[in-house]
């Protein structure tokens, strides 16, 4: 095996990823060790937590949001001060989302942490999928499910936040993702949300639970 192919990190164990803005080769192990100690650095960096902060993580079952709640679990155990627990939104989108929950479901079961589920049927009357459904009965809208299911979506996870008694909302929002969002404000040309997009949100409502992206420096 050639030397190129081992980590360059332990320089022991095979690589399986190659890091490109940097030229690194890792192996799982210094992977999961570089991205939790960039989520490390991130946090403190800006500030995001303090020691005895109830934590609510947005868990919607996929990948990011799967591993940020197993890193922020981590972090937790050394912090006995501070407390965490998973929220979950179900938007009621048939064959698409049951999968999504019963992945977030096991994974909080695994790592014995508290899982709150709230719905867009409990909280709002509705679900996506009667969303869906209205809307093509319309003949012309300007509005479409997805603004929708946005805007629904983030109500439903403060109203879950703050039912839980969470001092900060964890979403794991990565540098992909907020580089599409300063782009598609940027192209629509909304400066003032555009300066809106931070790290950690500012206190600007006592209910709005104030949201931090531990993510959002890794790509």
């Amino acid at each position: 095996m050639k030397a190129s192919a081992y980590c360059t990190a332990c320089k022991s164990r095979e690589a399986f990823f190659f890091r490109q803005y940097s030229g690194e080769r890792l192996c799982k192990r210094c992977f999961s060790r570089s991205v939790e100690d960039k989520v490390r650095a991130t946090i403190a960096r800006y500030s995001m937590l303090k020691f005895n902060d109830r934590i609510a993580v947005a868990v919607s079952g996929g990948k990011d949001s799967v591993s940020l709640l197993h890193i922020l679990a981590k972090l937790e155990r050394n912090h006995p001060k501070s407390s965490l627990v998973a929220v979950t939104v179900d938007e009621g989108i048939r064959g698409y989302r049951d999968e999504a929950l019963r992945i977030a479901a096991e994974t909080c079961r695994k790592l014995e942490i508290e899982h709150y589920t709230v719905s867009f049927k409990e909280l709002f009357g509705v679900a996506l999928d009667e969303i869906v459904r209205r809307q093509r009965r319309k003949a012309d809208s300007s509005v479409t499910p997805c603004a929708y299911c946005g805007v629904l979506r983030r109500k439903a996870l403060n109203l879950a936040a703050r039912s839980v008694g969470a001092d900060k909302l964890a979403t794991a929002h990565t540098l992909d993702d907020e580089v599409q969002t300063m782009l598609l404000n940027v192209f629509h040309g909304d400066v003032w949300r555009l300066a809106k997009e931070k790290p950690v949100t500012d206190e600007v409502h006592p209910k709005l639970v104030r949201r931090i992206k531990p993510f959002c420096e890794i790509p």
